[in-house]
């Protein structure tokens, strides 16, 4: 494989899971559900690497997305609030 790098930092955690933010050094295709997967901790409800039956969405979502445009190089940034769902993992 080609060499693909995450870096990522815990923001809330529960006895069961954990709310993390990640930074993708590098952009593979599903590289942060292999690495999450590969180190134990794979991503809720991701039947395909080892996160459990599908009871909802993927609990994966880009919060924040830059890029360069492909045409004219400018630098775009796109954000989106992180859906309700995710924070009721995390209430008792």
């Amino acid at each position: 494989g080609k060499l693909a790098i995450t870096n990522y930092k815990v923001l809330k955690e529960s006895p069961k899971f954990s709310l993390v933010e990640i930074d993708l050094v590098t952009g593979k295709k599903n590289q942060i559900r292999v690495h999450f997967s590969e180190k134990g901790h794979p991503v809720v409800n991701d039947e395909k690497y080892g996160g459990g039956k599908v009871k909802s969405r993927l609990a994966l979502h880009s919060h924040v997305l830059t890029f360069n445009h492909p045409h004219n190089g400018k630098s775009m940034t796109f954000e989106a609030k992180v859906p309700n769902i995710f924070y009721a993992y995390f209430q008792k």
